[in-house]
């Protein structure tokens, strides 16, 4: 039974990074640009596996902290790893909410991430940089066995809070640039250069 619900929590886990990583990086290619309907349509469709995924994530997870009790009711909850591993995964669901609520529903606007208004475009970059850390960091901490009884929660929430402030800079540095002008293409350069020659 325990080994059949690890499995569901890892294969959870595995489908929500995939999916958030190729959501990156089509988000990224697309350049803050309005999305196509094919593309706002693969997003839905992400956005609802990985819905399902995070909810196999808190069942799986909360059996799995009950059988661990069962097995060793006087020492399994003084983990503290796993404690802020229940913080990050509930900072994860929280932001999630926000996503679906705030975030989603500009990306796939018609205007396009750049043309929002500048708060609300930070607002998004964050949620998604608060999403890929929380994410990525939960998945480590599953796997993170040696950390098991011998680290403290703050040491553990000290790092998540370090990565996180990590990306977030790294999320808005590549807003900046989503934002600066695009290099003109050869064929205009050539065309410029003639015509300043002309006049």
């Amino acid at each position: 039974m325990k080994t059949l619900v690890v499995y569901a929590h890892l294969l959870a886990a595995c489908i929500s990074i995939g999916i958030l990583l190729i959501q990156d990086l089509s988000l990224a290619k697309s350049r803050g640009k309005a999305l196509s309907a094919s593309a706002i349509k693969e997003l839905t469709k992400s956005a609802e596996i990985m819905f399902v995924a995070l909810v196999v994530l808190w069942l799986t997870g909360l059996a799995l902290v009950l059988l661990g009790y069962l097995e060793n009711p006087q020492q399994y909850l003084m983990n503290e790893k796993l404690w802020a591993k229940f913080t990050v995964v509930s900072v994860l669901t929280l932001n999630g909410i926000a996503l679906h609520y705030f975030s989603f529903p500009r990306v796939t606007s018609r205007r396009g991430l750049l043309d929002l208004p500048t708060f609300e475009q930070i607002l998004v970059t964050i949620t998604g940089a608060i999403s890929s850390t929380s994410w990525l960091f939960a998945c480590y901490l599953g796997i993170a066995r040696p950390w098991n009884y011998t680290v403290d929660y703050n040491f553990v929430m000290f790092i998540y809070a370090g990565l996180l402030i990590s990306t977030i800079i790294v999320a808005g540095n590549v807003l900046r640039m989503m934002r600066a002008p695009e290099p003109p293409l050869l064929t205009e350069k050539v065309q410029l250069h003639t015509v300043r020659k002309m006049e």
